[in-house]
Order: C-alpha cells, then structure tokens, then sequence
C-alpha cells in the first residue's frame, strides 16, 4: 500500500493538470486577456481552446472560442480574421441552435461588415439578429439590435428606415423603464430628423432625451444634447436661442472637463455671434475654437504615443527575453564546448543599436535636407510671384496713363469737330467730314478702351473685376446723357475671375449698352451684380422704347455668354424698357467647341 501511494498521487496530480488546462480554461483564460487588451496572448489561448474543443466534440465552448477569436482579431484591426471566425461561431451556433449564440455572432458580423461599408450584408445579419431575439423573446437585445441597424441605415443616407428602426427601439425601451437607452435613441432620431432637415421633429426628440438625461443626472449627455439643440435651431436660423443652448452646452461641459463638447460648443457660439452682428464676441469664441481644438489633438497626438511607446516596451521586452532564453540555451551549450560567449553576445547587441542609430541619424538628416529645399522652393516662387505681380501691376498702370493721355488727346478732336460741324451751314461736304471724324474718334475710344481690358490678367478677384466693371460702364457713358444707377455687392469676395470668362462677359455687356445708348428714349440705366457662391449675376435695365433687340445683337450677346457655361435672358416690354439678365459660372472655361467658332 505505501509503495502505491506515490503513484496514485503522482496519477493524480497528472489528472488534476490535464482537467485544468482543458478547452474551458484556455476559453477563460482567452476571454480574460481580451478584456485586457492582450489581443496576441488572447489569440494564441483562443487557437487552443478551438483545438482542444474540436477534439473533445464540445460545441457549445468550440462556438465561444471562435466567437472570442473573432473579438480578439476585430480589437487588433483584423476584419477579415474577425470575420471568418465569427462565420465559424455562427455555422455551430445553427448547427446546436443556440439562440444567444446565433445573435451575438449575427450582431457582430453585422458590425465588422458596416465597417467595411459592405451595408447589404450588415443589413443582412442585423436583421437576422433580430428575428432570432423575437423568437427568443429578448426584447432588450432585440433593441439594441435596431439601434445599431439604424445607424448602418444613417450611413446609407436612409433617413426613414433608419428612424423605423429607431422608433422600434424606443417603443421597447419606454416598456422596459430603460431611460437612458430611450434617451440615447431619441437623440439619434434628433440626429436623423436633422439630417432630414425635418428641425422641428429634430428639437422634439432632442428635448425629449435631454428630460430622460436630466432625470438620471448624467451630465455628460445632456450637456452633449444642449450643443446638438443649438446646432439644429441654428440651421433653422433661430441664432439667438442656438446661442442660448450653445452657452448652456459649453457651461455643463466646463464643469466636466468634456472637451469634445466644449469645443462644438465656442464654434457654434462663434457662428451664432457671428450671424446676430456681434463681431468682437464672434472673434473671441473662434479663437477659443482654435486653442481648445488645438489642446485636444495634441492631448490626442500625446496619447497615442503614450500607447505606442507602451507596445514599443512591452514588445522590446519580450525580444530580450527570448534573446536571454537563447542565450541561456547557448551558455548551457558552452558547457558541452559549442556555443558563443555572452561578450560576444553584447557586442553584437551593442552592433544593431549602433546601426539603428546611424540609419536614424541619416534618415532625419534626409528629411531635414528635403523639408529645407521644400522651404526654398516655396521662398523662391513667393518671390517669382511677387516680381511678376509687380511688372504687371506697373504694366497695366503705364497702359491706364497711355489710355487717360490718349483719351484726353481724343476728347479734344472730338471737341474740335464738333465746332467744325456747328460752323459749316451750308457746306454739306465739310459737315459731313467732321461728322465722318467724330465716329472715328469715339469707336478709337472704344477700341482703346477694350484694349485695356485686354491687357487685364490671366485671373483677378471676383471684387477687382466688379469694380472695373463699374468703372467701364461709368466711362462708357460719360459724353453720354444717360444717368447710370448702380446695385454692387457690399461684401468683398475672394474668389476669381478667368480672363476668358471677363472678356466674354465684358462682350456681352458692351453689346447691350450699345444698344441702349442708341435707343433715344433711354435716359436711366439701372446696373447690378451679385454673387452667390460660384455663380455671378449681372442684371442691366434702361427705360427707353422696349423694344425687341434685333436678332444678329441678340444671338452675339447670347455665344458670349453660353460660351463661359453661362445662361441670358433679355425681356422687352413696350414702353417699359428693357432688362437682360446674364448668369456665368465664376472659374467656368470657354468650351473648345466655342474657341473653335
């Protein structure tokens, strides 16, 4: 009996381990380390706990495992991984029906598969989810299924199905006394609603979820919800309560240090200063915009360093441990006379920090070489341009002062025949020369004046072209009895104008002044333009006869205009005057079929 005992005890402990170290406890064990972020570690108990199940034909562990595999590989940023393996989990799932198991492995393919924007098939398996928590009875899980199917339908840009979902949900919710579920999804219908541009269903449920926050004091969502208000009622272009809700939002986030809030909060209460004509408070809350937006990426930036150089560590430590290991192994071998010794061990070592050093050394250095010739480029090109802008700013100046001289120089001829006409009654021949001389002289004025405009730059700013704009058809009626009324934007616009789109314009609006300085009723011509995002408007009515512009005019207005992409009206009524209309994309280029005309 005593010479027995050893071997049941040592048989016994031999059991004991082989019951522990079954399929269940690499499953635990692999579940454990998921909750701590240890995806490899996690995986590699997870494979054994697969393994081992697979041996002993035990299902309900082998579905667990795979479901745990894919968790782990969905957690490291391996979709694929995570999705084969959550298709294994859901195939023995069926095969035992296991109801849980087929919703948690539907729920989670449904996600991996949003992620990858595959929506038909994220569709797909959340609707399966749900089917199965119906037959099971679990309405909470059925819930939280919608919620999510929902979202994937808000991605779609599917704004009614999306809010199906979302209104399925709640229903339950209400049922069940989950609050702060039901607030949850009433704030993702406000979200829906807004997308929808439906703001006044978006502030019901917003409200609404905000009173479900307010009664279970979490502070952190109703301050969220307040910012979400003031952005709804200020895209309703009520500004005044957006700042209200805005100021109320960023006061309940100061208190808790939510920055994300805080920081939606200054820019919604910069825009709706900005929109009530309270400039200097606009300022203030854009640049606090600015700082706290700026705190909180580099608080980001300095986070995920943090974790970098936490893996960097973590990873560096088990290469030294397996390099001591094998280390160990070779001074075991030193003893039998085949191994190298543990200086040359570190000299090695010593080898590869110095090489990763020189290479560090070298490719900072070929980074810092490439930022400082970025550098001079930019510095080279900022000066090119300056140079030109210069020239052609002292160009342009020289042709205006030719222009100014020779326009002088034409008036006088113009003044002079004049006098000539007015003194030869009864000499039909000289009369008619100097009427010959004035026509002469006011199409060389034209002529130069166009050639002005020919010498503009390739591009120049929107408000640059409206103000020569101005100043042409100022001058073009200057020697003329016409009054000239003009409607200009106020703002400044920074946008620019192509050379082929001023000249053709420039065209176009030359034709119909034409026109109405030979109508001899028209006394006033009202003149305007605006903008409005990339699109100019010009609009030029007189008041003189009101009669049809002849065709050939017409037809040369309209190629001017279509030719820049852009669309005229003209509109006579007798008596009335007339009014033409022209629309012209800013940046638009001449089509080449047009250039070919």
């Amino acid at each position: 009996m005593k010479k027995t005992l050893p071997i049941l005890v040592l048989l016994l402990g031999l059991l004991c381990h082989a019951q522990e170290e079954n399929a269940d406890y690499f499953l635990n064990q692999g579940m454990k380390q998921n909750s701590q972020n240890q995806y490899v570690e996690a995986v590699e108990s997870l494979k054994q706990s697969v393994s081992l199940a697979a041996e002993s034909e035990d299902k309900v562990t082998l579905i667990k495992a795979y479901a745990g595999l894919g968790e782990a590989y969905h957690k490291a940023d391996q979709p694929k991984l995570a999705t084969k393996n959550y298709l294994l989990s859901l195939s023995h799932a069926k095969t035992l029906k296991d109801g849980n198991a087929i919703i948690k492995a539907s729920k989670e393919l449904g996600e991996l598969y949003a992620e990858e924007q595959d929506y038909g098939l994220s569709v797909q398996y959340y609707t399966y989810a749900i089917k199965e928590a119906k037959q099971l009875n679990n309405e909470v899980l059925e819930a939280e299924v919608l919620v999510e199917l929902g979202e994937v339908y808000e991605l779609q840009d599917k704004p009614e199905p999306a809010l199906d979902a979302y209104s399925r949900a709640l229903a339950i919710y209400r049922a069940r006394g989950k609050n702060s579920e039901a607030g949850h999804t009433l704030s993702k219908m406000g979200n829906a609603y807004r997308k929808k541009t439906d703001y006044v269903q978006s502030i019901l449920n917003y409200k609404e979820a905000l009173g479900y926050f307010a009664g279970l004091d979490d502070r952190k969502n109703v301050a969220a919800t307040l910012s979400d208000l003031g952005k709804v009622h200020a895209l309703n272009d009520d500004y005044s309560e957006s700042l209200r809700l805005y100021e109320q939002a960023y006061l309940d986030a100061s208190s808790i240090k939510d920055n994300e809030v805080i920081i939606s909060s200054c820019l919604g209460m910069a825009i709706a200063y900005e929109k009530l004509k309270q400039y200097p408070e606009s300022i203030r809350y854009h640049k606090l915009y600015e700082q706290k937006k700026d705190s909180l990426v580099n608080a980001k930036h300095a986070q995920a360093l943090k974790t970098l150089q936490s893996k960097y560590i973590k990873q560096r430590d088990e290469n030294e441990s397996r390099l001591l290991g094998t280390d160990g192994g070779e001074q075991e071998a030193v003893s039998s006379g085949d191994s190298i010794s543990r200086a040359e061990y570190e000299a090695t070592k010593r080898t590869r920090i110095i090489i990763i050093g020189v290479c560090s050394i070298i490719v900072l250095l070929v980074i810092g070489w490439f930022w400082k010739r970025k550098q001079q480029l930019k510095e080279k090109l900022r000066e090119e341009r300056m140079n030109h802008e210069t020239e052609r700013q002292e160009r342009l100046r020289m042709v205006q002062d030719i222009h100014s001289d020779l326009d002088s120089k034409l008036s006088k001829i113009n003044y002079l025949s004049e006098s000539i006409v007015e003194k030869t009654h009864g000499m039909p021949t000289i009369k008619s020369s100097g009427e010959a001389m004035q026509d002469t002289t006011k199409k060389l004025e034209e002529n130069i004046r166009d050639l002005v405009w020919l010498l503009t730059p390739r591009s120049t700013t929107l408000s640059n072209y409206i103000t020569n704009t101005q100043e042409y058809v100022t001058d073009y009626f200057k020697d003329s009895p016409v009054e000239v009324l003009f409607s200009m934007p106020d703002k400044p616009s920074t946008n620019t104008i192509v050379k082929e789109s001023q000249r053709e314009l420039t065209a176009a609006i030359k034709e119909s002044l034409e026109a109405i300085a030979e109508d001899p009723q028209a006394s006033k011509v009202f003149f305007g333009m605006s903008f409005s995002g990339t699109r100019l408007m010009v609009s030029i009515k007189d008041n003189g006869a009101g009669t049809d512009r002849n065709d050939a005019s017409k037809k040369t207005m309209e190629n001017h205009i279509v030719s820049i992409g852009g669309i005229m009206k003209v509109d006579a009524e007798q008596g009335w005057g007339t009014m033409v209309k022209m629309i012209i994309p800013i940046n638009k280029q001449i089509r080449k079929s047009m250039k070919k005309m």
